[in-house]
Parts: structure tokens; sequence; C-alpha cells
């Protein structure tokens, strides 16, 4: 049985404001059936509120909308949640209570200690439990609000990743990233020049009086960003299991959900400000392919295979890709940038009878 998704298209049929997309939005809101997800429902929006200097999460706009709408439908409570970090930062990126409505919490406590364990059964190697984030288990009702982008562990990230890795803690964090491999130094080839400890997210990084690189594994998150921004490549992950990555981004997926029941989960993509990198790394790249739309409803599987369907190598935008870089020779767009299959994680969430691929569509107009 094929899941429905609502979509409202970017590109508008003319210049009136009432065909723009956020016109659209409005009239989405109006066509999505949230009124069984959220009456009377303490209501989580879980949003990647971005950090650094990075600027092209959903804007404050759309949220706030989506809160008014919530709010209509007859939920108890609304706030928007996200790590601690992202959520401290957020009014740099306009998100405030005034702004879109609602409180901004930080999910798993401001020190990221507020949290449930729950065992992952069976264990998958080291992910062999979830430590989900308190205020997302104490809420009622869930909507994933995703900004869909690239990844350089995984291939892309939306619905998905915006729950197996904002609705967690670190440390589990950190161990799904783990699941890909480790990391490896090359004395020979590191020119010292220290770009990989000043953009570790989790300064997780330094050198020794030796000048050899440590790495404080108790911090790191395997996100990456040390190999991809290493200009002599003395820095590079080990092991290369990305599918392994993605079964445990599923895994924790489907713990989160597992909170909820299904009438009271419900995915919104946005495929705008389409990037070759994740909102995680602190900072913008140009968009590689043109502002596509929205897509809303209650299938992550379906939502997450209608999202990378959409993205498409014949439209990159040209001269977006970074300097050097050029696509691989087969495969979905993110797969010939990053060279990491995407669709692998809905083949886990399917598995794991978390939705279905197949979907159908119908047009706000």
């Amino acid at each position: 049985m094929s899941a429905e998704l609502l979509f409202a298209r970017y590109h508008p049929v003319d210049l009136e404001p009432k065909n723009s997309i956020g016109a659209k939005w409005i009239r989405m809101l109006d066509k999505l059936p949230l009124g069984p997800v959220v009456e009377k429902k303490r209501t989580a929006i879980k949003l990647h509120l971005g950090g650094g200097t990075g600027f092209t999460t959903v804007h404050p706009f759309f949220v706030r909308k989506l809160v008014e709408k919530v709010r209509a439908a007859g939920a108890r409570s609304v706030f928007v949640t996200d790590t601690a970090g992202s959520v401290f930062s957020a009014h740099e990126r306009g998100y405030s209570h005034d702004t879109i409505g609602c409180p901004l919490v930080a999910a798993c406590g401001s020190a990221d200690k507020y949290f449930y364990t729950r065992p992952v059964k069976p264990a998958f190697r080291a992910l062999k439990e979830v430590q989900l984030a308190g205020e997302i288990v104490d809420a009622e009702a869930l909507i994933d609000v995703s900004h869909v982008k690239g990844h350089g562990a995984c291939g892309f990230g939306g619905a998905s990743k915006n729950l197996s890795m904002g609705c967690v803690t670190g440390h589990t964090r950190g161990v799904i990233h783990s699941l890909e491999g480790g990391l490896a130094w090359s004395k020979r080839k590191c020119s010292h020049c220290g770009k990989c400890i000043a953009n570790c997210p989790q300064k997780a990084m330094s050198f020794n009086q030796k000048r050899e690189l440590n790495i404080f594994f108790h911090n790191c998150k395997f996100c990456r960003h040390c190999a991809l921004i290493c200009p002599q490549k003395a820095i590079r992950i080990i092991g290369g299991a990305y599918r392994d990555f993605q079964h445990g981004m599923a895994l924790a997926t489907t713990e989160v959900l597992k909170g909820f029941e299904r009438k009271h989960q419900f995915f919104i993509n946005f495929l705008m400000n389409i990037t070759v990198y994740c909102d995680c790394w602190g900072m913008t790249t140009p968009a590689i392919v043109p502002d596509i739309g929205i897509l809303a409803g209650q299938d992550i599987v379906a939502i997450e295979r209608a999202s990378l369907d959409m993205i498409r190598t014949e439209d990159v935008i040209p001269g977006t890709l970074p300097n050097g870089w050029k696509l691989g020779p087969k495969g979905h767009l993110f797969e010939r940038v990053h060279s990491k299959d995407p669709f692998v994680v809905l083949e886990f969430l399917e598995k794991l009878k978390q939705g279905t691929r197949k979907y159908e569509l119908t047009e706000v107009s």
C-alpha cells in the first residue's frame, strides 16, 4: 500500500503572491491532518536549529506558521527542540520564543544529561543501547521537521538523521558514528596547520609535545569534519562501513519512534537550500540544485524516498560543488558527491517496519 504525501512546489506558476511558497505553505498546513496527531497532546517539533556561521536551516517563518497550526489543532502544548548547543545559539538564526511562538527546549537538557536508556535488541556491533532525549520521550506527539541536504557519512540528511542524531545524547551519536570506522593520522603527511583542531566541533583533538595528533575518543563523534577539512589528507576514516552507520541511524530512529503511536507521528521535509554538507558543519555552502519545495506525510520511509527522487543530477547548478570536486560516475546525486548510497537507510527502516518506499503525491496548488 502506498503512503500519501502532500507536496508544495517552490517554483510559482506566476508572480502573484498567493502562488509563492509561503502562501502554499499556509494552504498546505490547512490540508494537513494535524488534529488527530496533536489534539490534547504535549507536542514536540524536532528541528535542526543549526550552528556556527550556517544560516540555511528552515526559516522561522515556516516554523511559526506550523506552531500556530499545531495550537489551532488542539495541542495541549507545543515546543521546538534540538540539541543543547543548537538551542543556545538558535537566536543567531532568528529562532526565539517571540519569532516562532513557542519555547525552545534542549532535548537532553542543558548539560546533555536528561535521557532515558533503551536497549537495542538485538545489539548491532557497538550499538547496544541508545540514550534517548528526555524531552522527546516525555512528549506525546512528534512532528519531525527536516532540512534535506547532503551528508559525508551517510549520503544525505533528512527525517531519519534528524531523529537518530538529534534525539539522542552526544554519547549515542558518537557510538553510531563509530560504526563507520576509526580515524587514522599520518605524521608524514601532516603539515600541523591546525585546521583539524580548530574545526573539531567536539574539541576532541590536540597536538602533544611530540607534535603528534591526539584524539580524545570520549568526545569524538566521528563526524568526519577533520578528515574532510585536512588540506594534506593526513586524517582518514578507516573501515568505511557507511552501511553500518546507516543501519545504526535506522535503529536509533526506530527507538525514537517506538515512543509514539503511528497516529501521533508526522514528518515534514524541506527541500530548499540543498547543500553538499549537513547543517551540523556550522556553515552554509551553495545550494547544488534549485529549491524544490516541501513534502509532508505520516510515513518516514515514503517522505525520505520522495525527497531523494526529487533531487536529480540533471538539475545540478554549475559551479556549486566544492573546488576541485567532480561528480562520481553513477548512482543518486548524493552518491555521486559522497560515494555513499543514500537509499540504504531507507532499506533498513523498511525492514524495521517503519514505513514503505511506495508513495503517492498530492500537490498543493
